[in-house]
């Protein structure tokens, strides 16, 4: 017997299982095939759903994702397409989504809508990349399963609202890249994910940092390119695990000598600020894997031993009176 032809033999009971498979087989939702139809329709049936055709199992669409049990929708994902429009409400109509993700869709406009609430499983939301307008809603606070939320690189303006510090799991919260102003809330210290990773840079954030950060062990904080002021030493202490601090371009003042580190600190970038005192001997135990501590108005030599030598002199440099190895020696 040829090998083609044991082959067919071979495949001849699947495909006829496939052939025979009975209309109950269909795996996809009706609910959820209707409400994606309208998505498809509200944002003018985009190339990027020419898979979602109404004669085929919506299980087997791209840009989703189903439950193996339920067959429920449960994942969304729309990602780097000029899809036009703006968020679609039905979105909200997928009421076992627990994965939300629309990244980088450069016609994608105007606010969160409020319907978002509905999705009581969701657990994962990322929006960014897009061009989302107004305020960074209140109402996010309800979605009490949240563990990620990334609305970086979008158009919010206002402030950062309290009610993210009740939803119980939240463990990412990522606003950088948008247009808030006013304070941090003093209630983002209760965030309880393991920790919890905090980016804010490159808004319009202003004031002193909350009092309650000093009692947060974050994983990794950024807070960089805003207008903050006041004493940042309160985000160390030798008993935290963080391993990235970004509080660069801001305008923080204490005194750097005086601050103790965590041994799991990887990257520290506090550039362009107002610290003073001198880099402490503790720094060159770190493993630190980037260090810039350029445009502030340190003093003093810089510690011998540890990475602090392997930096080039740009991470030191425009400080008040810093010297030593990799800059001039001291005088």
């Amino acid at each position: 017997m040829s090998p083609a032809r044991l082959i067919l033999l071979l495949l001849l009971p699947l495909l006829s299982s496939f052939l025979l498979r009975p209309a109950s087989a269909v795996l996809c939702h009706p609910e959820d095939k209707e409400v994606l139809l309208r998505i498809k329709s509200a944002l003018n049936n985009p190339y990027l759903l020419a898979s979602w055709n109404p004669d085929t199992d919506c299980c087997y669409w791209y840009c989703l994702k189903c439950d193996r049990k339920t067959h429920r929708v449960i994942s969304l994902f729309f990602l780097a397409s000029d899809l036009p429009g703006q968020f679609p409400s039905a979105i909200s109509d997928l009421t076992y989504l627990q994965d939300l993700t629309l990244h980088k869709l450069s016609n994608f406009s105007g606010p969160i809508p409020e319907s978002l609430t509905k999705l009581k499983y969701l657990n994962f939301l990322s929006l960014d990349w897009l061009n989302l307008t107004g305020p960074i809603p209140s109402f996010l606070g309800q979605l009490k399963n949240l563990t990620y939320l990334n609305l970086s690189f979008n158009k919010f303006t206002g402030g950062i609202p309290t009610s993210l510090s009740t939803i119980p799991g939240l463990g990412y919260v990522g606003l950088d890249r948008n247009q808030l102003t006013g304070k941090i809330p003093a209630s983002l210290a209760n965030l309880k994910g393991n920790n919890p990773y905090l980016i804010l840079s490159h808004n319009g954030l202003s004031g002193e940092l909350p009092a309650t950060f000093a009692g947060v062990d974050f994983g990794r904080l950024d807070l960089s390119r805003n207008r903050l002021q006041g004493d940042a030493s309160l985000l160390f202490g030798r008993s935290k695990s963080t391993s990235i601090i970004d509080i660069s371009r801001n305008q923080f003042e204490f005194d750097l000598s005086k601050v103790e580190f965590n041994e799991s600190l990887t990257s520290l970038d506090m550039n362009h600020n107002k610290i003073y005192g001198s880099i402490p001997k503790a720094m060159a135990g770190l493993e630190l894997q980037f260090l810039n501590v350029s445009y502030n108005r340190l003093c003093g030599e810089i510690p011998v031993g540890g990475r602090l030598q392997s930096f080039d002199a740009s991470v030191y440099i425009h400080n008040r009176c810093l010297c030593g190895a990799p800059l001039p020696s001291c005088k």
